[in-house]
């Protein structure tokens, strides 16, 4: 029974050894490169509905900024800012063809979007100063988009639309 001691304290001294080596000798493997890894994007709200398939994308530029939300290269949302002019824009994905009046609901606010037709969608220039529109900013938040029909369009939040709002203000 004495012996368990010993062995347990030879075999720990053997260990320390054999790691004091491998610094003697310099045949140390090298530390592999730490890789980050981008968040999840969240495909559901946190009241379990659905969120619009896709992750922002925030660009700048001398001109402006624009941080569009999409997948495969197509944005469901976008919000433009044209630096020159000031003017800040929200565009949205949709076949009408008539001026529409939507809800935005975002940083426990709502209000309504007055929406007119463009190539490929709708348009509806924003104040970027309004405490809703930084709402997109916000962390872990969802805005939701609702269309005069009743749709509903969720979208997360990304922390670079701020820059793309104050861009323009």
């Amino acid at each position: 029974m004495m012996f368990r001691p010993a062995i347990a304290l030879v075999f720990s001294a053997s260990l320390l050894a054999a790691c004091g080596n491998d610094a003697e000798t310099g045949d140390q493997a090298a530390a592999p490169e730490p890789v980050l890894t981008p968040a999840p994007e969240p495909t559901t709200a946190p009241d379990g509905t659905a969120l619009v398939e896709g992750r922002w994308e925030v660009n700048e530029n001398p001109q402006g900024g624009v941080a569009s939300f999409g997948a495969d290269g197509d944005p469901s949302l976008a919000i433009n800012c044209e630096r020159i002019s000031g003017t800040v824009t929200m565009d949205i994905a949709s076949s009408s063809q008539t001026p529409e009046a939507w809800r935005l609901d975002a940083g426990g606010e709502s209000a309504r979007v007055d929406m007119a037709p463009i190539e490929g969608g709708l348009s509806a220039e924003i104040e970027p100063g309004l405490a809703i529109f930084h709402a997109f900013s916000n962390p872990g938040e969802v805005v939701k988009l609702t269309s005069p029909l009743g749709e509903t369009m969720q979208f997360p939040t990304h922390p670079g639309i701020s820059r793309v709002l104050d861009a323009c203000s």
